[in-house]
C-alpha cells in the first residue's frame, strides 16, 4: 500500500515527500525571489527610460548647435550695436547667432529648423550671452548677467536647456544643458 520503509537504525518509518513546513518555506523563498526580480526589472526599466530621455535631449541640443553653425556671429547691418533678433525676424529668417537669444522652441526643431514630430513633450530654451574672449567665466547665469546684452564683446556663450514635460498638465523639468562659446572670427 504505502511506500514506507523502516530505517534500520531508528526503527521509524521513513516518509517520502515534503512536510507542510518545508512546502511553506519553499513558497516564501520563491515568492521573495520573484518580488526581488520584479523590483530589479522595474528599476532597470526606469533607468532605460531615463537613458533614452537623455539621449533625445542631447540630440535636441546638438540640433541647435548645428542650426547655428553656418550663421554669422551678429548682423553687420546693425554695426554691432543691436543684440537679439531684428524687428520682423522669425525663426526661419534668423541670420545670425544672437537672433536666437531668449528663444523657447516647442515642439523642438532639428538642425534645418524644421519641427520634429512626436516630441511635443520637449522644448529647447536658448540663451545667447555676450562674454569677453579673455574672460570666459563671465555671464554664466542668464538670470544674473555680468555684461549687458547690448555690449559687443566679440564672443558669446550659447546656452541650450532641454526641458521635458511628462504630461500636458505637468511642469517641465530640465533634463539636459549644453553650453558653448562662439567668437566673431
Amino acid at each position: 500500500m504505502g511506500a514506507t520503509s523502516v530505517t534500520p537504525l531508528l526503527g521509524r518509518p521513513r516518509r517520502r515527500g515534503f512536510t507542510l513546513i518545508e512546502a511553506a518555506l519553499t513558497t516564501v523563498i520563491v515568492g521573495v525571489a520573484i518580488l526581488a526580480l520584479m523590483g530589479l526589472s522595474g528599476a532597470l526599466t526606469g533607468q532605460n527610460a531615463n537613458a533614452g530621455q537623455s539621449t533625445t535631449a542631447m540630440l535636441l541640443a546638438s540640433n541647435i548647435q548645428e542650426a547655428m553653425a553656418g550663421l554669422s556671429f551678429n548682423d553687420p547691418a546693425y554695426s554691432n550695436t543691436y543684440f537679439g533678433p531684428e524687428a520682423g525676424e522669425t525663426l526661419a529668417s534668423y541670420n545670425d547667432v544672437d537672433d536666437f537669444d531668449s528663444l523657447t522652441i516647442s515642439p523642438p526643431i532639428d538642425s534645418a529648423r524644421q519641427t520634429i514630430p512626436n516630441l511635443s513633450q520637449y522644448s529647447q530654451v536658448i540663451s545667447v550671452l555676450p562674454i569677453y574672449a579673455n574672460k570666459l567665466n563671465s555671464n554664466t547665469n542668464p538670470t544674473s548677467l555680468d555684461l549687458p546684452k547690448t555690449a559687443y564683446t566679440g564672443a558669446v556663450r550659447v546656452m541650450v536647456r532641454i526641458m521635458y514635460k511628462r504630461t500636458s498638465g505637468s511642469v517641465a523639468q530640465e533634463v539636459y544643458r549644453a553650453s558653448w562659446i562662439r567668437t566673431a572670427s
